[in-house]
Order: structure tokens, then C-alpha cells, then sequence
């Protein structure tokens, strides 16, 4: 805390030493409702459009929201978006899904960082841990509602999360960031980006944080987490017609956790504090170019590594993908797109305790095209259909199409949208080929009964049609709103499956209980989606927001004894409510405050929660700005969602921390 403080000292006296070269930021609070509305998207059918005529559930975080978050990591972040359930599971782990399904490895969301999928393929998921990455070089998050699956493909089932970071062009200069305070014991970011050549530019950055011990449940925490991060980017315009993007990161994660012997609880686990080490890199080349005929085309090409133990096996993932994509103009009334792809994934998983994979190693080829077509049907409707293909290595070919349909009439502020959607969530290697146990239970001194879990390698791809109903409006100069409403049937839905039963003579003797993967559920979800908001005055901004999901699920076997892996009765709440106030109290002090209601979970033992951030900031000179911001304010600790497998869960702390941002 005292080298922190030492930061945040020289940083003020070198503050009115330094010359500027970055303008202040952009303050939303004096933008219009029509410019805000007019915010283009790139997310949804891969190409800019309008984020007021976009045909699809979408809402973009920008800088400006990122900025007065006051949040220090992405799942922070993503509490603003209405329909994104996000969830804490200790201090370095989080259950994020869209309507719906969510876990600490939520299967149906595709994550995104300037086009390069996060998604894991060994388990189907995300890793948020490995993603925290310097919040002010983010341009944009564009948060897709529903499925993606036509122009992103397999596991963009109930959403995309698309991180969209700035360009270097925009961010010549120096940046320091120093924090520290009650939980956040330390966060130090040091970025410079200047001019490369005559026609290029490119940024450097390294950041560290150190982030303390949440609360347990019946004993001390064990959930220090600490991360070193590291990376540039740079872009160029080669020719008038021709450009070139390359960016790049290293990162090291150190972590504690504590965890149980096996993925079920019960009375008789022995819990274990471990630590958890992750690092990996990556590095990502984008080539755009434009055709005489005006048409662009862009090949992207990215390579992802990482190497993580966790529950003391280490785990490896290799990833090679190469995208290649074309946007052209068929006629006066179609906009056409299409692309290629092609991924190769090597992963492995030494042997060990407690999880194993058959075989250790292995590698999969994932090979996909798609094609998408907006067509002007009048001046006021739009249909888009699309259509993707794709080979992979665990079910074959899957074909994912969607239709959507937006009206707006020319000059009108509002627009009315419908889309019909099929999407799957393809099988990982967890599903095909893990070994893991998930109980020991001693019924004598002589007896216990043993739970484990095998993969099927004939597991097949869950799937889900999806129906949804829109509408976007400019109520008022001040005022505008946004609805979508769902519903959604899924099936082949993962399920666990018992094998038969075994009896191991020794001592003790164990009544094996082998269970396997299977597809025997169903579901059906509805619900929707409300925000609003409101520049109340010139200096006030109001936006609040409301979610509903509902789900129903059954197996297609009544009869049969499987069980769903994912407890959607339970792990999801029904109702959820964020309030977001930007207050601007002089020219330089600002005021913020976010208010995150999550209703208690259906048959589930997380009781309802609600969750208050406020910070305060105060700019001196264009280019300094100093904040104080509490998280969780409004009780001394909270649990948000329980355990996950084998992970204990603890509970999120009442936390304060200090901020400067210094540009030169």
C-alpha cells in the first residue's frame, strides 16, 4: 500500500511537468440521444451498421461507461448489459451467461477480443481470468442478446461478447495508472503509443495488479490473485486502398483457490487450498483491402497459447485460426457478405489428480463458411439471411442459419425488428473424453460408495431455435428505449446418465457408481429485456434496466434417471434490475453511481442481492483525473453464487480504492 501511495505522489508532481498529447475524454453526457442512437455496430452480421437500425438485442459499452465503471476487470464490466447474468465466484473466477444456462463454464456465449475467440475449447467456456486487460485501451463492448451463430458459428448460441480495443492511431501519447486501496492492494499500468514511420502508428503497455483475499463462507479465504500483463499493437496504412493491423500480449497469472476432492459436494469432503498458475500469449494480424469496384475484403490470422494448472494437473492449448472475408454490393438493394474459416486446436492434459483426458492429447480441425445477405426490400423494411457451415471434429457438419427483418420508416426515430435463429453448442473434449470423479461417499467402515464421471465420444451438438421480437425508439430528445423479448427451445441438452453399477472387492470394498454424458434434456426459456435512457438535464444521465427469464425443463425421458449438468432451474434468476447514473457536478467533478439488483435464484440457496458502486473523480487540468470508488457497498460481504465443481465459492467484500490516470 505504501509503494502505491509513493506512485500516486510521483505521478501528481510529474503531472504539470508533462506535456499533453492526448485529448481529454469524450464526455457522453452532452451527446444527444440521435447520436448515441447513430453509434455504429460491427458485431452482428460482421460489417458497421447502425446501431438504431441493427435487427438484432445489441447494446455498446463504450469507453465513456467504462471510464466512470469505476470496474477494474471485464465481468465488472458486463453488469451493465442488460440480459448478462454475471455472477462472482471467488476473487478471479465468474458465472457469466446470457439468458440463461449460466455455470463457471458457461457453454452458449462466444467471446470475443477484436475478432480472436476466447472460447475454450476443452471445455467449452471462457476463462476470465486470463482476459483482464487494460480497460482504457477498450473502444467499445458490443453485447449481442440471442444467437450469433450465423456469421460467428458454433457456441454463439444465446449471445456474443465482441471487446473491440482502439486503434493506436487513437492513442499517441503516454499513459500512467496507479490505484490501490482496501481489496484492490495494487493496480500499476504504464502505456505509450506513438507514430511509426509516415503512415503507422503503435502503442506498448504493461500492466500488474495484486488483488486480495475475498471473505469465506466458514473459514478465512484463500483467493489472492496477482497478474502481470503485457502487450503493443500497431496499425498501418500502407496504401489508400490497403491496411494492416498487428497486435500482441503475454500474460502471467499466479492464484489461489480452495477446492473439494470431487465436482459434487457433500458432508464428508475434505477441502484443499491450492495455487493456481496460468500464462500464455498471443498474437493477432488483420489485412484489409479495398477492390476497385469498392467492395473490401479482409484475412485475419491469429495464433493463442496458455498453459494452466489448476487442481494440480497442467493443462496446454494451442490455437491456430485464419478467417477470410468479403463485403461487397450485389445490386442497389443487396449488401452481401461472406468469409471462410479454418481453426486448428492442440490441447492436453497430463494425467493426474483428480481429472484426466482420453487421450491426453489431442487435436481438432474446425472448417466453416458462411454467407449473409441484407437486402432493401422497400425503404422502410430490411431483410438479412445468412446461413453458416461447419465441419468439426466431434459431430461433422452443422449448418446454422437466421432470418431477420427490421422496419424503420426514412426520418423515423423508431425501428421495429424480428429474427428467427438456429444455433448449436458443439461438444468439447470435456464432454468426449474426461475421467473424473465426482463423490466419495464412506456408508461404513468397510464400504463407500464412488461417483465418477466418464465422457462420451458419440456426445452429440446441443441445439436451439430461437424467436425473437424487437423494438428500438427516440421517445424524445432525451429519451429513448429499447425492448427485445425471446423464446427459445433447446434440445439435445447435455445430461448426465448413469452406467451400470459395479461392485470392486477389497478394502474397503467400493460400489462403483460410473456415470456418462448423454442428450437427453430439453428446455424452453422466454423472456425479455427493458432499458431506457434518459438525459434528465444537461449534466445527468439516467439508464435503467430490466430483465425476465422464465424456463422450463424437462427430459425426454421422463422415465429415464439422467440429470442436466447445467441446473438451469437454478442457475439463472428470473428477475434482474441495474440503475446507472452519470452526474456531472461542476466541469470537473463527477459523480456516478450503479445499483445491480439479482433476485434469488429458483430452488436455489443464493438469496437475492443487490450490489452498489459509487465513484467520485476530479479532473485537474485536461489531462489527470483522480477517483475514489466503493464496490459493494451496501453490505460487509455477499455471496453471489455459491460453489462451482469443485471450486469453493467465497464471498464478494465491501471494497474502497484510490485511482490516478495520468496522459502525456
Amino acid at each position: 500500500m505504501r509503494i502505491t501511495i509513493g506512485i500516486l505522489s510521483l505521478a501528481l508532481s510529474l503531472t504539470f511537468a508533462g506535456r499533453a498529447q492526448n485529448a481529454p475524454p469524450v464526455d457522453l453526457t452532452q451527446m444527444n440521444l440521435e447520436d448515441l442512437m447513430a453509434i455504429t455496430v460491427t458485431s452482428v452480421s460482421k460489417k458497421e451498421q447502425t446501431l438504431s437500425l441493427t435487427a438484432a438485442a445489441v447494446i455498446v459499452i463504450n469507453q465513456e461507461d467504462i471510464r466512470r465503471s469505476g470496474a477494474t476487470s471485464i465481468p465488472d464490466l458486463l453488469r451493465m448489459a442488460p440480459g448478462v447474468d454475471v455472477q462472482q465466484i471467488d476473487a478471479s473466477a465468474w458465472a457469466i451467461s446470457i439468458r440463461g444456462f449460466n455455470s463457471r463454464y458457461s457453454n452458449k456465449v462466444l467471446v470475443l477480443i477484436d475478432g480472436r475467440a476466447v472460447y475454450t475449447p476443452s471445455f467449452s467456456g471462457v476463462l476470465w481470468d486470463h482476459l483482464n486487460m487494460p480497460l482504457e485501451d477498450i473502444e467499445r463492448i458490443e453485447v449481442i442478446r440471442g444467437p450469433g451463430a450465423t456469421v460467428w458459428g458454433a457456441n454463439a448460441v444465446n449471445g456474443v461478447i465482441s471487446i473491440i480495443t482502439k486503434s493506436s492511431k487513437e492513442t499517441k501519447g503516454g499513459l500512467v495508472t496507479a490505484a490501490g486501496g482496501s481489496q484492490l492492494h495494487a493496480l500499476g499500468e504504464l502505456q505509450y503509443g506513438g507514430g511509426a514511420g509516415k503512415n503507422g502508428s503503435y502503442r506498448v503497455f504493461a500492466k500488474y495488479f495484486d488483488v486480495g483475499n475475498s471473505a469465506g463462507t466458514s473459514a478465512p479465504a484463500n483467493d489472492h490473485w496477482r497478474r502481470i500483463h503485457t502487450g503493443f499493437r500497431s496499425d498501418w496504412d500502407v496504401t489508400n486502398r490497403d491496411s494492416i493491423m498487428v497486435q500482441g500480449s503475454l500474460f502471467s497469472n499466479r492464484e489461489n483457490e480452495t477446492v473439494r476432492p470431487g465436482f459434487t459436494s457433500t458432508p464428508f469432503d475434505t477441502l484443499t487450498n491450492e495455487n493456481l498458475d496460468a500464462a500464455g500469449g498471443d498474437i493477432l494480424a488483420r489485412w484489409n483491402h479495398t477492390l476497385l469496384g469498392g467492395s473490401q475484403t479482409s484475412i485475419q490470422a491469429y495464433y493463442d497459447t496458455y498453459r494452466r494448472t489448476e487442481y494440480g494437473v497442467p493443462e496446454s492449448l494451442r490455437t491456430f485460426d485464419l478467417d477470410f472475408q468479403h463485403h461487397l454490393a450485389a445490386g442497389n438493394r443487396s449488401d452481401l457478405v461472406w468469409g471462410l474459416g479454418y481453426r486448428l486446436n492442440t490441447s492436453s492434459l497430463s494425467p493426474g489428480y483428480p481429472i484426466s483426458f482420453t487421450p491426453p492429447s489431442r487435436t481438432d480441425n474446425l472448417f466453416s463458411a458462411f454467407l449473409q445477405d441484407e437486402i432493401r426490400l422497400s425503404d422502410a423494411f430490411s431483410l438479412t439471411v445468412g446461413w453458416k457451415l461447419e465441419h468439426n471434429a466431434y459431430t461433422g457438419v452443422e449448418n446454422e442459419p437466421s432470418a431477420r427483418i427490421a422496419w424503420n420508416s426514412p426520418g423515423s426515430p423508431r425501428t421495429v425488428w424480428g429474427a428467427v435463429s438456429k444455433a448449436i453448442r458443439q461438444p468439447s473434449r470435456g464432454d468426449a473424453d474426461i475421467q473424473t470423479p465426482l463423490a466419495t461417499i464412506p456408508l461404513d467402515p468397510n464400504t463407500i460408495q464412488v461417483l465418477r464421471l466418464f465422457g462420451n465420444p458419440n456426445i452429440e451438438a446441443e441445439k436451439v431455435r430461437d424467436y425473437e421480437l424487437g423494438y428500438r425508439s427516440e421517445l424524445t430528445k432525451r429519451l429513448s428505449l429499447d425492448v427485445a423479448t425471446f423464446l427459445s427451445f433447446y434440445s439435445n441438452l447435455k445430461t448426465s446418465e448413469p452406467l451400470p453399477m459395479a461392485i470392486i472387492p477389497g478394502s474397503p470394498v467400493q460400489i462403483f457408481l460410473p456415470r456418462t454424458f448423454g442428450n437427453n434434456g430439453r428446455a424452453t426459456n422466454y423472456g425479455g429485456e427493458v432499458s431506457l435512457s434518459w438525459n434528465a438535464n444537461a449534466r445527468w444521465r439516467i439508464s435503467p434496466s430490466y430483465s425476465y427469464l422464465h424456463a422450463n425443463l424437462h427430459l425426454d425421458d421422463p422415465s429415464g434417471q439422467g440429470a442436466q449438468t447445467t441446473q438451469i432451474a437454478r442457475d439463472f434468476p428470473q428477475n434482474t434490475f441495474q440503475l446507472r447514473s452519470l452526474l456531472n457536478l461542476s466541469r470537473t467533478i463527477e459523480f456516478d453511481q450503479s445499483l445491480y439488483y439479482t433476485a434469488r435464484l429458483p430452488g436455489g440457496m443464493i438469496p437475492g442481492h443487490a450490489r452498489l458502486d459509487l465513484r467520485l473523480s476530479k479532473r485537474f487540468g485536461e489531462f489527470t483525473e483522480i477517483s475514489v470508488v466503493g464496490q459493494n457497498l451496501l453490505r460487509p460481504r455477499t455471496i453471489e453464487y455459491g460453489d462451482s465443481n469443485a471450486l469453493v465459492g467465497t464471498q464478494a467484500v465491501r471494497s474502497v480504492y484510490g485511482k490516478i490516470t495520468w496522459r502525456f
